[in-house]
């Protein structure tokens, strides 16, 4: 065999190897022979107890309560307790089988999104700060979508915006200013005593509104 085509042959096998080994490792990362990420299995669906909470919109699955763990992401939700999903099948509420960490809040029960996918809220494992306000792990909490407080559920009294607060309808406006109060204990607002038990609400200024039925509140949200 000449020079010249001894040395031709000697390429082309040093090259096919090489190539073969760049392959091998691309299959081992992941990622197929152009170099694009391989697709992730799909996720499996939810196993569901047949029971009365079971509910469909059509064909597909909106509502049950599990019958095993399911992850959403790096969410587990837990098994026995009720899962609710949008109708392209994105996780809308679960309770999660262990405290995690979902857009900076550590959250247990009952954790929910809005159909963007973006945090709506849930029952707290740990304490936070959110906006001035001290919200305590056990109480519930509701996020906008900007990432402001919109309400607090007290599990016990507690101040807010340096008020008594308890129960279940306390309210923010977006701009961070207190939207209503169920008064926990007599105090004083604008030098005018008012009672335990009484549900105060204060405009997005921070003044004092004469009936909380001028304001437009998202009772069940």
């Amino acid at each position: 065999m000449r020079p010249a085509a001894y040395a031709d042959v000697m390429r082309w096998l040093l090259l096919s190897a090489l190539f073969a080994s760049l392959s091998a490792c691309s299959r081992k990362d992941g990622t197929s022979d152009s170099g694009v990420a391989a697709v992730a299995p799909p996720r499996k669906d939810p196993q569901c107890i047949n029971d009365t909470n079971k509910r469909l919109n059509g064909a597909k699955l909106s509502a049950c309560r599990l019958s095993a763990e399911w992850a959403f992401g790096k969410l587990v939700c837990r098994k026995e307790f009720m899962l609710e999903l949008y109708p392209d099948g994105t996780l809308k509420r679960c309770s999660l089988a262990s405290p995690t960490d979902v857009s900076g809040f550590v959250c247990q029960e009952s954790t929910e999104f809005y159909e963007d996918g973006k945090f709506k809220g849930c029952k707290l494992a740990a304490s936070k700060n959110v906006n001035g306000v001290d919200v305590r792990a056990q109480d519930w909490i509701t996020i906008y979508k900007s990432g402001t407080l919109k309400r607090v559920q007290l599990t016990s009294s507690g101040k807010l915006k340096g008020l008594p607060c308890k129960g279940f309808f306390n309210y923010f406006h977006e701009n961070g200013q207190l939207k209503q109060c169920e008064i926990a204990d007599a105090t004083k607002i604008d030098g005018q005593d008012v009672a335990t038990g009484t549900l105060v609400c204060f405009d997005d200024k921070g003044k004092r509104a004469g009936d909380c039925k001028m304001l437009t509140l998202d009772m069940l949200d």
